[in-house]
């Protein structure tokens, strides 16, 4: 079973072994990054209920045993780890093991790493062909590329990472503020000299580019990328398994030092309220909520960008044939005063909305909505735009200032389909409905079946809920409706077993979320258990087991 006999040992030692070499390091060690494993007694328990959920059980079982033989010698309730340190404008890095028998260990791997060999100070040369060096000190079996990094080894490196192995299963940490200088600025001009080269090939290649923008918003991404190295603090990344919860997940974290810009911006951010968590219907298949403070930056930045649209929008319309010198004059204000209206809404500092998707059997409508300075402001533009538009050729049928909910005004739009589009026809109806409402502080759109009963409910719902905490962005997606939907409208033979099997095991839902943090900024991707059960339907298939939905 070669699957399972990769040794773990050589594998920890290749990491390690990547990056090139060095002199040693004092024992006071400040890495620039730690990787972090749960202990093996953890994972191997959490492997047996990835397997089990996905139906997988048998396999499950025998990559548990083999997992369990080849670590023998391992202590298999303490954490493995690596810790990279900077050294003479480089980086190198040490693996370590928790060990009850280091020669247990090496006997279980001699067919891969060959007879260990004595390289003096107690350190130990591994391999065959390039080799690894590793040495035992206190319960931990450090591996590295060199015997000259075995020296000034930490007494206890578990504790360099910290709570990671009781957070993750596996996880890598950053430590920003131990990068030297020099390496920081290296990497950032790495960086600059990979997007000039990527902007001179589109360039050669006869892309159509716009220069100034493509500049403008590489500019801004270095400015970025610089600030994470000059104020962050830590950056992590993490995934978990989460048997109790029935979920497992991915985090993205980062934290700024106390007192930066970075650690202002993201103190915006730490109590989000938002106005229109109407949009997170439960019955719902996708939905959406954001909500978020601008720091003085990033309205400049916003502004940048608007200013670019204003023009490419100008220059677009001046060289359209079709239209005429007065129509071309008309269509350059409309745009204008509607960039206008969301660029006064940035210089609030304040972006607030969100949407929601909604599929049935052969059913689907949608609504979004979000807050805009000057509500008013674009109603009229609406109302300019209709009436520029109306003289042209299979315009559809708007109904301005159609109703009204609330303090919100309702404007309806109906787009007739032709009766060949069957398909569509079945889904939305024989015309698109579309409500637009506009608000003194808001602007709506919904579309689809029952599109205004669809808009009044998220109005009511936001209104019930209003200013509620939540964090900065969150999207849901369930699947089990989407894969209904699908059904409904195509005959896939997988789909029916998909849909049982969720329907079995419900937990269907993909999680996506950021939260802010008085200096600390989060995004979690969540997987639910019923998806993992769904994803393991093709890899039962490809082992040789039974079909989706199978008994």
């Amino acid at each position: 079973m070669k699957l399972f006999r990769t040794p773990l040992l050589l594998a920890l030692a290749a990491v390690a072994t990547c990056l090139a070499p060095a002199a040693s390091w004092a024992q006071d060690i400040k890495p620039v990054a730690v990787v972090s494993i749960a202990s093996i007694e953890e994972i191997l328990a959490d492997i047996g209920y990835l397997t089990v959920t996905a139906g997988m059980e048998d396999a499950g079982k025998t990559a548990r045993l083999f997992g369990s033989a080849l670590t023998a010698g391992l202590d298999k309730k303490r954490p493995l780890g690596m810790y990279v340190v900077p050294k003479d404008g480089d980086f190198h890095a040490v693996a370590f093991l928790p060990v009850s028998d280091l020669k247990q260990l090496l006997e279980i791997h001699k067919e891969y790493i060959g007879e260990p060999r004595d390289a003096g100070n107690g350190v130990l040369e591994i391999g065959m062909g390039k080799s690894a060096f590793i040495k035992e000190q206190k319960g931990w079996a450090f591996v590295a590329e060199s015997a000259e990094h075995l020296t000034g080894l930490p007494q206890d490196p578990a504790a360099l990472l910290a709570d990671l192995p009781k957070q993750y299963n596996i996880a890598a940490k950053v430590l920003v503020q131990n990068i030297p200088q020099e390496l920081k600025q290296t990497a950032l001009d790495e960086i600059k000299f990979g997007l000039e080269r990527a902007l001179d090939a589109q360039a050669e290649g006869g892309a159509e580019v716009d220069k100034e923008s493509v500049e403008q918003a590489a500019k801004s991404s270095l400015a970025g990328i610089e600030q994470i190295l000059n104020d962050g603090d830590e950056f992590v990344v993490g995934w978990a398994v989460d048997a109790a919860g029935k979920k497992t997940h991915l985090d993205i974290l980062i934290t700024a030092k106390e007192g930066t810009d970075l650690a202002r911006q993201m103190a915006l951010n730490a109590e989000a309220k938002s106005s229109f968590t109407g949009m997170l219907l439960p019955e719902a298949s996708v939905t959406m909520n954001f909500s978020a403070k601008l720091s003085e930056s990033d309205i400049a930045q916003m502004q940048s960008a608007f200013k670019t649209l204003r023009d490419q929008s100008a220059k677009k319309i001046a060289e359209d044939p079709n239209l005429t010198p007065e129509q071309q004059k008309v269509a350059s204000e409309l745009v204008g005063k509607l960039l206008t209206v969301f660029e006064d809404t940035a210089k609030t500092g304040k972006l607030d909305g969100g949407a929601a998707l909604i599929l049935a059997p052969k059913s689907l409508s949608m609504v979004g909505g979000g807050y805009v300075a000057d509500g008013a402001a674009f109603e009229q533009s609406l109302k300019e735009l209709v009436d520029l538009a109306k003289n042209e050729p299979n315009f559809p049928e708007v109904k301005l200032n159609a109703g009204t909910h609330g303090n919100v005004k309702l404007h309806k739009v109906a787009i007739p389909i032709p009766a060949k589009e069957e398909e569509a026809r079945d889904i939305l109806g024989d015309k698109l409905e579309i409500v637009i409402g506009t608000g003194p502080k808001a602007v709506y759109v919904s579309a689809g079946k029952n599109a205004e009963a669809l808009l009044k409910k998220v109005i009511d719902q936001s209104a019930q809920a209003a200013d509620k905490a939540v964090p900065t962005m969150q999207l849901n997606v369930s699947v089990l409706p989407i894969l209904k939907f699908f059904a409904s409208v195509d005959e896939n033979p997988m789909l029916p077993g998909l849909i049982a099997s969720l329907e079995k095991s419900g937990n269907d839902k993909v999680v996506v979320s950021s939260q802010g943090g008085q200096r600390s900024s989060t995004v979690r991707i969540e997987i639910q258990e019923g998806l993992i059960r769904l994803i393991g339907e093709p890899l039962k298939q490809a082992l040789g087991g039974q079909g989706p939905g199978a008994p």
